[in-house]
């Protein structure tokens, strides 16, 4: 796909992880520059990303009629964003002839249809009620912008087969909370759990809280202690019972790529941003 667009130069914007998911990062940025045929810089907001997004906005060599976009692979317009990136362009801003923040993946509709997508394949032949989905969220300590996260609970489950049990839960800051959902899921009888994670990577909260509680059974694991306080010993039993898979994180779907392309070619053409 070709874009006939006003000049500009994407940077990329991600919070970072200390995981192997980085990966995921790497992928992204190398499909941007495909997609838009141009060297792409990426800038951590999280102490464990390196170049900082500051240092990358303010290394840019452009020509005067270039407008920067940056673009949010991040999930909401959460304190991160709202915060550390905006704060960023702010007082990058005199620098550029114009700057723009592209929107990040959500609220965008088209969501569910590339998550339906990629999990079809883990659902075939999965029996009645055998089979349940958790979605794990970040969560943010943002008011408003937790409120998509309620909105993507409740919108959710309508993408597949009653027959399949969903359930959305943040690990932390914000209802509803992984560690009651997943309590509710595991005891209800499936047989095989699907982990999707509803973050663009897949980093700690994904390899360490979730796997802790459910592979490891970590005594010291919050979530774990908190499934043991609440179900005692038969969740041993459930646990030892189910199959789990892991997904990888959103970013590793080449829908999510799409989306957040299609936000930037937005923001190029100032038709929407931040």
């Amino acid at each position: 796909m070709s874009y006939n667009l006003p000049k500009h130069q994407i940077v990329l914007a991600a919070f970072g992880t200390s995981t192997t998911s980085t990966g995921i990062y790497q992928n992204l940025k190398q499909q941007f520059e495909e997609r838009f045929n141009q060297e792409i810089p990426m800038g951590f907001t999280a102490r464990v990303g390196t170049p900082k997004l500051k240092t990358v906005l303010e290394g840019l060599l452009l020509q005067k009629e270039e407008t920067v976009i940056v673009t949010p692979l991040f999930m909401i317009t959460g304190k991160v964003v709202s915060d550390d990136i905006e704060e960023v362009v702010k007082e990058c801003k005199p620098l550029f002839k114009a700057i723009r923040i592209a929107q990040p993946l959500l609220p965008d509709e088209r969501i569910y249809e590339v998550v339906q997508k990629e999990l079809s394949s883990d659902l075939n032949g999965a029996g009645e009620n055998d089979t349940g989905i958790i979605f794990v969220g970040h969560g943010t300590p943002d008011t408003i912008a937790s409120h998509i996260y309620t909105d993507c609970a409740r919108k959710i489950a309508s993408c597949f087969s009653p027959s399949v049990r969903i359930t959305f839960g943040n690990v932390e800051m914000s209802a509803p909370y992984v560690k009651e959902t997943l309590g509710e899921i595991i005891m209800g009888g499936i047989t095989t759990l699907i982990v999707q994670p509803f973050m663009v990577v897949d980093g700690v909260h994904i390899h360490e809280d979730i796997r802790g509680a459910l592979d490891k059974q970590d005594p010291a694991n919050k979530i774990y202690k908190y499934l043991l306080d609440t179900y005692g010993e038969p969740l041993r039993e459930r646990l030892s019972r189910i199959k789990v898979i892991y997904k990888p994180g959103l970013g590793a779907y080449p829908g999510v790529f799409e989306l957040f392309a299609d936000h930037t070619v937005q923001a190029i053409t100032g038709q929407e941003h931040l």
